[in-house]
């Protein structure tokens, strides 16, 4: 991380730290997987309960001495760019300056983080104030504002890049309706006569009570029909009529 991001991180985390003592609550052990940041830069701890607090939580309860103990690690971490606990490893028990792990910082730096680190809870600051003042003349030297918005800045840059992934679209398949072929095909349409002949009334066999006009001439019509009784009579009183007249 850079230098002044790493000043803005460390001066975020002391301000949620006084956040919890204002409350009257003392951390505990916490380290560096214990810190959250959020889009907005506000960060967030939470103890981890687990190995590399101060040394004297074995034997007591956590105060604010002990949390300044625990926020040590993080700077360390922060500014040298592994664990306290690796450092100690790697140096056979003897936990070196930050430096030595990051060039690029200066000896203000080291000097405020191995302080907090220091196994004798007196030789600590005793108030956060001092981590406070210390890490603003840091910010001057190097200048530096401290401003909040620069932590959530670093993070949206930084922040992993959420791949979404859209849903897949589920198209409901378009209902097809069979149609016979009979109802596409246009009905055959009689051939026009030549000879037009006088239109009758006619009416089907199975239903008595339908009746249709016949647009087809005499000699084009098919089928049963049964013609009209008074349309019968009529014609036969005609042709009795021209009989007699024949006879006269």
């Amino acid at each position: 991380m850079p230098l002044d991001a790493a000043l803005q991180l460390a001066h975020a985390l002391l301000g949620a730290l006084e956040a919890h003592h204002a409350g009257g609550q003392a951390m505990g052990a916490f380290d560096a997987s214990s810190i959250s940041v959020d889009g907005l830069g506000q960060v967030l701890i939470k103890p981890s309960g687990g190995p590399g607090g101060a040394p004297e939580l074995a034997g007591g309860d956590a105060d604010l001495l002990s949390d300044l103990y625990s926020l040590g690690g993080v700077f360390y971490q922060l500014f040298g760019g592994l664990s306290h606990a690796e450092a100690l490893k790697r140096s056979g028990g003897h936990l070196p300056p930050p430096s030595r792990f990051n060039p690029t910082i200066d000896d203000a730096i080291d000097a405020m983080v191995l302080t907090m680190l220091d196994a004798d809870p007196m030789q600590r600051p005793y108030r956060l104030a001092q981590v406070d003042g210390s890490l603003r003349t840091l910010c001057d030297d190097n200048g530096l504002e401290l401003d909040l918005s620069a932590v959530a800045t670093w993070v949206s840059t930084h922040r992993p890049p959420v791949v979404v992934t859209a849903a897949p679209v589920v198209v409901a398949p378009i209902a097809t309706v069979a149609v016979p072929l009979a109802r596409l095909t246009p009905a055959p349409q009689p051939k026009a006569s030549k000879k037009t002949a006088p239109r009758i009334q006619w009416s089907l066999e199975d239903d008595e009570d339908e009746v249709v006009v016949s647009t087809q001439s005499e000699v084009a019509w098919e089928g049963p029909l049964r013609l009209d009784l008074w349309a019968a009579a009529s014609a036969g009183v005609v042709a009795l009529g021209v009989a007699l007249i024949a006879l006269l």
